[in-house]
């Protein structure tokens, strides 16, 4: 009799546990919907230990536990959900992209790449997305030939994404290559005429482009021991034909000032893009802000 009541115990306990599991996975599921994620994570992450105490294995409990951990930041807490339902074979190209997003956001880049490519390997028809995931983990983390090629897979397929264009963009700036990077930011304007990175990019890398031909000719002619008059007119030439590169940066450059009248950094280029081009009053407007 006893061992009769143990056992009807014992089920009751289970059937409990199994039922305030049920709800509470019902529960991160709305907070979910919500966008509440801390919250969801919590509770999913509550409702897989109790189902994992209850003789059960959810692991796509654990898994969305992680999902919604990483969409908060807490990327320790959503690697060991994640890989919690890695182990107990829950194997869908979302963990892959999640596994990634935890790594990368965790600074483990290696593994972020790992995981990245294995699930574009395992899911060719999510390539797309594994291709984006993997263009932003290599220019986050520095790998801009890598980034290159990524971006530019993924703008086959969005040729019309901005974000894209942009990183691309950013990509080349960093590989100093800077025709290709203007092509793209000018995309990007196209795309987003307000885009405030792409137009200060734009600014900074027409007029640094000029300014280094500028400095460069003027070093130049100052190294001259005897210049003739000769050489001080066709000096004098060339730097007016030079300092018309400062009119394709200023749109950027001022429209740039316009989003953030306190950039030092466009200001500058600005009080220098101004003297250059004889326009002597803007010039020291943007030199007294520099004060």
């Amino acid at each position: 009799m006893k061992q009769l009541l143990t056992v009807m115990l014992l089920a009751c306990v289970s059937i409990s546990m199994a039922q305030n599991a049920d709800v509470m996975k019902s529960d991160a599921i709305m907070q979910e919907s919500r966008m509440q994620y801390l919250a969801a994570a919590e509770l999913y992450e509550k409702a897989a230990n109790l189902y994992e105490a209850n003789g059960q294995m959810d692991a796509f409990s654990f898994f969305k536990a992680g999902q919604n951990y990483v969409k908060v930041k807490n990327y320790s807490k959503a690697l060991s959900m994640l890989e919690k339902a890695q182990s107990n074979n829950y194997s869908e190209a979302d963990l892959y992209a999640a596994l990634g997003d935890a790594q990368a956001g965790a600074g483990q880049f290696d593994k972020a790449e790992q995981a990245l490519l294995k699930g574009k390997e395992l899911f060719p028809d999510q390539q797309a997305e594994f291709t984006k995931k993997l263009g932003y983990l290599y220019f986050n983390s520095g790998q801009y030939d890598q980034a290159v090629e990524c971006l530019n897979a993924a703008l086959q397929v969005e040729p019309n994404n901005y974000t894209y264009h942009y990183l691309l963009g950013s990509a080349y700036e960093r590989l100093k290559d800077y025709q290709k990077a203007t092509e793209e930011l000018e995309k990007v304007v196209a795309l987003r005429p307000n885009h405030k990175n792409s137009i200060k990019k734009l600014g900074v890398i027409y007029f640094k482009l000029t300014d280094y031909l500028y400095e460069k000719e003027t070093k130049r002619y100052e190294a001259l021991k005897s210049p003739s008059r000769m050489d001080y007119h066709n000096s004098t030439k060339k730097l007016e034909e030079i300092a018309r590169g400062y009119k394709k940066a200023l749109p950027y450059l001022e429209k740039a000032h316009g989003f953030s009248s306190n950039d030092k950094a466009i200001i500058s280029c600005l009080s220098v893009a101004y003297r250059r081009l004889k326009m002597e009053e803007k010039a020291a407007q943007m030199a007294a802000l520099l004060q």
